[in-house]
Parts: C-alpha cells; sequence; structure tokens
C-alpha cells in the first residue's frame, strides 16, 4: 500500500509498505481521508514529536472497517469509524488519574506507530469511535482537530455574552470560532490573522470582526492564542481586560522571553488547552454527524498522497491561503 513517509526535516516520501494484519484485538480500516495536523508541519520544518526515522505521517483519519479481529465483538466490517490516535504512557501521575491527555510522554500515532497518511491502518477496538452511517466522511475527518475545539470551549465556558478574541485563524482557530458562535452562542468574537482569506473564512464560520491586529485600546474578557509566536501571545496579554483569560493552545517552537508583569497586575488567568479528551472527541463526532457546526469551509483541498510533499510544501509556505488540507485515500462514494 501507498504511505507517506517522514525522512527527516521537508524530506518526505511517498513510497510502497506493507498492507497491516489486525491482530485479535484489533480492527483494519481502510482510510477515507487523512487531514495534516499543525503538529505534523512542527514535524516536517522542525522534526518535532517524531520518535521513528522513516515513520507515517498523521493522526487525523475516518474510514470504514474491512477486518476484525476474532476478540472484536462491537465493531463490523462496512462500519464508518475515527480512533483516538493519541499513545499516553499509562504509568506517569496524569495517566494514573485518568487524565491522558496531559499524559507526561504523551505520543501520537505518526509520532511514535505508524500513522495515517496511508491507505490502510489497523486499529485497537478500544481507540475507535463509530460514526453514525449517514455521516458525510469528508466532514467527519475534521472530528479530531474539531475536538481541540471543544476543549478549548469546554475550558473557557463560553457564555453568549462573551467578548472574544481568537488569534491565529488557522484550523484550530477557525473551529474554535465556529463551535463558539454556532453552539455556545458567543456573537462577539474577534479574529486576528495577517492572512485575508482566512480572516474570510472566519467570517463565513462566525466571526463578527476580523483584523490584522486589534485596535490598541481594544480589550477582550477571553482570548484564544492559536497561532503559536511570541509576538501573538504578546499580542493576547496586551489585549486581554482586567480578570480576563488567556487561553493557550498554540505549540511554541522555540522558547521565549516574556514580561510576566502584566498578566499579574491585570490577574489575567493563563489557561492551557492540550488536546483533547476521549469525551470531546466522542463530542466531536456527534457535533458532525447531527449538523449541530458547520465546520466545511475549513477544508481548502484534497491531495492523493503521492502529491503529499507539494502540500506540505503549500501548507509551509508564505502563502497561507489554504486552511485544512486533507488527503483522500480513494473515491468516496456520495452515499457513504
Amino acid at each position: 500500500m501507498q504511505a507517506l513517509r517522514y525522512y527527516g526535516i521537508h524530506d518526505v516520501r511517498t513510497e510502497e509498505i506493507d498492507t497491516p494484519d489486525c491482530k485479535e484485538d484489533e480492527v483494519l480500516v481502510k482510510i477515507a481521508y487523512a487531514g495534516i495536523c499543525g503538529s505534523d508541519l512542527h514535524i516536517y520544518n522542525q522534526g518535532m514529536f517524531i520518535q521513528n526515522i522513516p515513520e507515517t505521517m498523521g493522526h487525523e483519519f475516518d474510514g470504514i472497517i474491512v477486518k476484525t479481529g476474532s476478540r472484536i465483538e462491537n465493531f463490523k466490517p462496512g462500519d464508518k469509524v475515527t480512533a483516538n490516535p493519541m499513545v499516553p504512557c499509562k504509568v506517569c501521575r496524569s495517566c494514573l488519574r485518568g487524565s491522558f491527555n496531559t499524559c507526561e510522554n504523551l505520543g501520537f500515532i505518526g509520532e511514535v506507530s505508524q500513522g495515517c497518511f496511508t491507505e490502510y491502518i489497523a486499529v485497537k477496538e478500544e481507540k475507535l469511535i463509530k460514526i453514525p452511517k449517514d455521516t458525510d466522511l469528508k466532514t467527519a475527518a475534521l472530528a479530531e482537530p474539531l475536538a481541540v475545539a471543544v476543549n478549548i470551549c469546554r475550558r473557557a465556558a463560553f457564555m453568549p455574552g462573551d467578548k472574544t478574541a481568537v488569534i491565529g485563524a488557522g484550523p484550530i482557530g477557525l473551529l474554535t470560532i465556529a463551535l463558539a458562535n454556532q453552539v455556545y452562542g458567543v456573537s462577539d468574537i474577534t479574529a486576528v490573522d495577517l492572512s485575508g482569506d482566512r480572516l474570510s473564512l472566519a467570517k463565513k464560520l462566525g466571526a463578527t470582526k476580523t483584523v490584522d491586529k486589534p485596535d490598541p485600546e481594544e480589550r477582550f474578557t477571553k482570548v484564544i492564542e492559536a497561532a503559536g509566536a511570541p509576538a501573538t501571545f504578546a499580542m493576547a496579554a496586551k489585549h486581554t481586560s482586567a480578570n480576563g483569560f488567556i487561553y493557550v493552545v498554540s505549540i511554541f517552537e522555540k522558547d521565549f522571553v516574556f514580561d510576566i508583569n502584566a498578566i499579574v497586575a491585570s490577574q489575567i488567568s493563563l489557561v492551557g488547552c492540550n488536546v483533547y479528551t476521549d469525551e470531546d472527541l466522542r463530542e466531536a463526532v456527534s457535533l458532525i454527524a447531527e449538523k449541530k457546526v458547520d465546520i466545511t469551509p475549513v477544508i481548502s483541498g484534497e491531495y492523493a498522497l503521492k502529491e503529499g510533499k507539494k502540500a506540505f510544501e503549500l501548507l509551509s509556505s508564505r502563502d497561507k491561503s489554504a486552511a485544512k488540507i486533507l488527503f483522500r485515500m480513494w473515491v468516496v462514494s456520495s452515499d457513504l
């Protein structure tokens, strides 16, 4: 089968690898769609997270079960599924408390084991989440990044009256805007980004105002930092109101120095938001299946695996018009 594999910084190759067989507690999934995540770009551009070289990348996917192991009871061939791609250590303090998303040694498929940028993947039953049969697989492929937005919105405890800014209109920022507006009823959302194309997407998804930088005196009660740059973190601190909240979801590639006095003086609460829980992921699947949130504008394009290098080059370029890019593994019929 074909797979997109990582060999080093800016070195991804589409090549043939063996199709996995499923063990007695696994199913074999024929992947329909797989999305490029921001963490995949950190791997591609910086070599972060990756533990094996070469390695098949990717952790956002959905598909259809084609084979089940002898001990599988709750799934069958033909079921549409996605899966929780996290690989927690299960022995650290967080894991022993059941907080797997704060695992001290958290990894993901595509980093510590075979990922989903390929045609088939073997998945343990405990990781599977069933997708209702009438759900569009293309949209359902966004369940994993939408789960990140679910975690952000839950931690932010959004209320309709919140004055909110989302700094960074990449996929996570855009999905957070969609969820905050369409599900939580937040009607005052300012999207901040340098890309006019991404700001246009933010407007479609529920942002009420779009800017490349906030007005100098403007303050927000809740600010989502989804850009991951020292300048955008400083912007978040500057534009958070006294007793307000900053929710940081970004991965920062380098350390930086920040004057913490701005946080102290205004009693700003700084809150980390790390990926999601299994409950968040299941909630994301339900939101998509029940069409409670329209996130289709986030999808900017589909690529074949053989175009993998081209897709990574686009997302890593100065051209920030694209948001979420999906790899399409096969022609998905409209009735699937």
